[in-house]
């Protein structure tokens, strides 16, 4: 079910239950690389290395196009890892694929759209954050850190952009909008410096400059926003010499982003009241072990907690026991 979730919550839902289930999974038997060889309690029979092969990093987008084929995105390679924590990485990096794809879908003409939107991009961030945080980066070119670390930022831009256009549709004050949009550019600034890093742009490829383009086109966009803003909040105040100066600026970025775009952008100089800037969203965390995600453990009766609790005294004895040798063998060794 996890490698054909449906596009909606409902896929969400599965994604997170899945990921939280080989979670308890990976607590009960060693399956991977430097997987604990004293399987002392139930699990000896059990225990080995299986292959898990790429659940398709940013497979959402491609599901339709290339099936169920297992592939890295970028490099169109098979990638194979004899590690249980390369399925939940793959699990993971779906699900901020799908929460983007998600947070994308609609339109944004109405607050409650606004609201889900920045909903989705902001655990697309959580899902990307964890993953560059808990897991090896050597697994695909996918999960590299500078590759998650864009993504990360990119989620957040869009965050803040509901954000942005969540205050423009409530006539929030000038200078309040104009900080927001100012932390647009600011994630967006971020994925920027990520792009250009040459080891970014290396494992991209063709598609690097296209998505830089872009993101410089936003920059350029959501400054003049600023800009706009700040000329009207001088404006307000009277200080008619900073309003002409914000303006002008706002034009001409504007100007910049229209080149970049090669497309006619529509920009409302209207009456448009929209706070210099104001991080108002974040990545919503990754809990694999919430119950009301995951649901009850699946692999309770599989290896008791009673059988963890005797393996840690067991463990704790042994400990013990080595402490007190070695004391000994010092005591000699001094004698001698």
């Amino acid at each position: 079910n996890a490698v054909n979730v449906p596009r909606d919550f409902e896929g969400c839902s599965i994604l997170r239950k899945y990921f939280g289930q080989l979670h308890y999974l990976q607590s009960r038997i060693p399956m991977g690389e430097g997987a604990a060889q004293d399987t002392r309690v139930v699990v000896r029979v059990l225990h080995g290395k299986l292959p898990f092969r790429v659940r398709g990093p940013a497979w959402v987008q491609r599901a339709e196009r290339a099936g169920r084929q297992k592939t890295e995105i970028f490099s169109g390679k098979a990638v194979t890892h004899e590690d249980i924590k390369y399925e939940q990485a793959c699990i993971l990096y779906n699900l901020g694929a799908l929460h983007s794809m998600l947070g994308a879908m609609d339109k944004r003409v109405s607050e409650e759209g606004m609201k889900v939107s920045c909903t989705h991009f902001q655990c697309a961030a959580g899902a990307f954050t964890y993953l560059r945080d808990h897991f090896p980066h050597s697994y695909s070119v996918d999960m590299s850190h500078q590759i998650l670390s864009l993504n990360i930022n990119l989620m957040l831009g869009q965050a803040q952009e509901c954000l942005l256009e969540k205050s423009m549709l409530d006539n929030r004050k000038s200078f309040l909008v104009a900080r927001i949009s100012a932390q647009v550019v600011d994630y967006y600034k971020e994925a920027c410096r990520a792009l250009e890093n040459s080891d970014t742009a290396s494992l991209l490829g063709k598609i690097q400059k296209d998505w830089k383009k872009l993101v410089q086109m936003k920059i350029y966009y959501f400054a003049a926003v600023a800009h706009l803003h700040m000329g009207k909040q001088a404006e307000e105040q009277q200080k008619f010499g900073e309003r002409v100066v914000y303006f002008q600026s706002a034009l001409d970025k504007l100007n910049e982003a229209i080149k970049l775009a090669k497309v006619r952008l529509v920009f409302c100089l209207g009456p448009l009241s929209l706070e210099c800037r104001a991080p108002l969203v974040k990545a919503l965390p990754v809990n694999p072990t919430d119950p009301a995600v995951t649901g009850p453990d699946i692999f309770a009766k599989l290896v008791p907690m009673a059988a963890h609790e005797a393996s840690s005294l067991y463990s704790e004895e042994k400990a013990k026991l080595l402490r007190e040798v070695m004391a000994k063998i010092e005591a000699k060794n001094e004698v001698l």
